[in-house]
């Protein structure tokens, strides 16, 4: 018999995940905009918005040993008020000194929640669904994603941007009622009251801040995760050069497929093990990419993405497990941490590089590279799975691995 997924605890998890998301993404498509529009010029506007990545990156380091150490509810609840006060200041003062501390503060509330958040649940997905439980708290940024985005743009059509940011930031504090709330049940019996005693007394370390053991799988990650800001940057000013119309759906397709894949691959990895997702998943993304750079309609574009989320929905929920696995619950803060800062800097520099490449090499060269460096990844995780075997082998028998 399985074991039992959906707890309360579990799903209050996943519901705050969501509100959260939401909040994020119903903002990003309109804040530059609205500061552009509230009289901030452009180029200043674009370096504010950019300020978000810029604070996760710099925080992502420091959230592991803050949530393997700390009290992980309370430092949870403190996240999601940075990011609801973030949120909601952009609408209070629209002057450049205000609007980069709100900035600042909505970019560390969401990187220290984004990793606290899956700190605390992997203490209450079984062992043996831990594939399927952290995908269905990807679903979560999926979902609003592919909903809250569109859902900010109708409001402020309606009524004007600052609404906007007051309902962002009401959907990130109701993820703090809810987490508020059920804040014993979360709480440190459960989440490493003994972890945090046992790191008391340790000193700061580099392996505090970065898991080296989940390197290999984070590179592999932060590939998927450089092909994502890549297509995010130049999609519509490759499709507008091909004279394709129609572009816009592209997203609303893979979101839809992600929303599929990502469930399916957590359990296919908990009943078949890693190399029976990964494999597949890289070398269909990286085929996937090979048809973008070389579409001529907005079919086959249409396509390339439902095999490229089928692949990424399969291979990033599954990496992120193994990164956990194969540093341990007890560090699962800088597991979580190490994953995602390979994602920060892959979405990072993904649209500086794209732009110097489509440069010298035009859109199909740059997507073209994104397919060699996706299927490349399969060589990587190759001799992942071979260091896997040989270290536990050796572990298991004292004897040296041929």
């Amino acid at each position: 018999m399985k074991e039992k997924l959906w707890t309360y605890q579990y799903g209050v998890l996943v519901l705050a995940n969501t509100f959260n998301s939401f909040g994020f993404y119903m903002i990003t498509t309109i804040l530059s905009t609205y500061l552009t529009e509230s009289g901030i010029a452009l180029s200043a506007a674009g370096v504010i918005v950019g300020m978000f990545s810029v604070t996760s990156l710099i925080i992502r380091p420091f959230c592991g040993i803050l949530s393997d150490r700390a009290n992980k509810v309370k430092l949870l609840l403190i996240s999601f008020l940075l990011a609801g006060m973030g949120t909601i200041g952009y609408s209070i003062i629209p002057r450049i000194g205000p609007i980069v501390v709100f900035r600042i503060l909505h970019g560390i509330g969401f990187g220290i929640s984004s990793t606290v958040l899956i700190t605390i649940a992997v203490y209450f997905i079984p062992e043996k669904r831990m594939g399927e439980g952290i995908g269905y708290l990807g679903i979560s940024q999926v979902i609003a994603s592919a909903v809250a985005p569109g859902l900010g743009i109708a409001i402020a059509e309606i009524t004007g941007y600052k609404p906007v940011f007051w309902l962002a930031g009401g959907f990130v504090l109701i993820a703090v009622l809810m987490v508020y709330i059920c804040r014993r049940g979360l709480g440190e019996e459960k989440t490493g009251k003994v972890i945090k005693e046992k790191h008391a007394k340790q000193s700061f370390c580099l392996r505090d801040i970065i898991a080296v053991e989940a390197l290999g799988y984070t590179l592999i990650s932060g590939v998927y995760s450089f092909t994502n800001g890549v297509i995010t940057a130049f999609i519509l000013l490759f499709a507008q050069k091909k004279g394709i119309t129609g572009i816009s759906i592209y997203f609303t397709v893979c979101a839809a497929v992600l929303f599929i894949s990502k469930p399916a691959s957590g359990k296919l990895v908990d009943r078949k093990g890693l190399a029976v997702a990964v494999y597949p998943a890289t070398i269909l993304s990286g085929i996937s990419m090979f048809m973008l750079g070389h579409a001529e309609g907005i079919g086959i574009i249409l396509l390339s993405g439902i095999i490229r989320s089928i692949g990424q929905g399969t291979a990033m929920p599954a990496l992120q497990t193994e990164c956990i696995r194969t540093v341990g619950i007890e560090r699962s803060g800088v597991a979580t941490s190490t994953y995602y800062l390979g994602g920060d800097v892959g979405q990072g520099i993904g649209p500086m590089i794209g732009g110097v490449v489509v440069g010298s090499m035009g859109y199909e060269g740059m997507f073209d590279i994104c397919g060699i460096l996706l299927l490349s990844m399969t060589v990587v995780f190759y001799y992942l799975e071979k260091r896997k075997r040989r270290e536990s082998y050796e572990k298991r028998t004292g004897k040296n691995y041929a």
